[in-house]
């Protein structure tokens, strides 16, 4: 337990950091002088640096009572609230696996599963600079003998993740003419598979799928056909996976 309850201090930190990614990355990507480290923390409002002890993660939002200690505007709670998340699921992986490389390649995952979800859900966009590590992190750890599944079950997963969402919207472009899913997907579910395997990986594409259809039709009522980000779907299944059927 006080090994559990270590790595949740641990996931605090990187979930902290998380945060940095999730604000930071797209607005790189769209060519703003910045880069995850500089400048240091600040407020986006007044542009006011965050003092150290403020940037705690979790009581840092509590110290500051959820607002900028220099003009006061509002903080949102998202970003302790993913320091919370990303400690509860180091914890749980910890807690549930152990100390093994099979679970220190998982927390890797999920440090880069989780920034996934919240960018595509603010941007609809899957950063090559997120998808690929994924992928490279779950297809190289079941090369070296690390992984979840044998390194030829990871192999073709990955490939059968890429290739079904590729044909499915080759086909879907040819009856509509619009795109059906984006190369950013494809991507995450090759990761996804690389890192699951081929079983695993199936069980994944259902979940994600059904969760999209009861959140597009009954939460969100999007009309069929319209689009909205698939990945935050494809993650929250994935996290799903890891923890339910391996």
């Amino acid at each position: 337990m006080l090994v559990s309850l270590f790595f949740a201090l641990v996931g605090a930190i990187v979930g902290s950091f998380i945060n940095v990614v999730i604000y930071r990355l797209p607005r790189i990507l769209r060519g703003e002088s910045i880069n995850l480290s500089l400048p240091a923390s600040h407020c986006p409002q007044c542009k006011t640096p965050v003092n150290i002890r403020h940037n705690i993660p979790l009581l840092g939002w509590l110290l500051l009572r959820g607002r900028c200690h220099h003009c006061k505007q509002r903080i949102s709670p998202r970003y302790p609230l993913i320091e919370l998340l990303v400690a509860g699921l180091f914890f749980l992986t910890i807690y549930l696996h152990g100390v093994t490389p099979q679970a220190l390649i998982a927390l890797l995952i999920i440090s880069l599963l989780v920034p996934l979800f919240f960018i595509d859900l603010d941007t609809s966009l899957l950063p090559n600079r997120l998808t690929l590590p994924l992928l490279a992190i779950a297809a190289g750890s079941a090369l070296c003998g690390y992984g979840l599944v044998s390194w030829q079950e990871s192999l073709l997963a990955a490939a059968t993740g890429f290739a079904l969402p590729w044909l499915s919207d080759r086909f879907y472009r040819w009856r509509s003419g619009k795109a059906g899913m984006g190369m950013g997907d494809m991507k995450l579910f090759a990761g996804v598979g690389a890192w699951l395997g081929l079983e695993a990986l199936f069980q994944v594409m259902l979940v994600a799928s059904l969760l999209a259809i009861i959140s597009a039709l009954c939460i969100l009522r999007r009309k069929v056909g319209e689009t909205f980000p698939f990945g935050p779907y494809l993650v929250l299944a994935s996290v799903i996976g890891f923890f339910c059927f391996i």
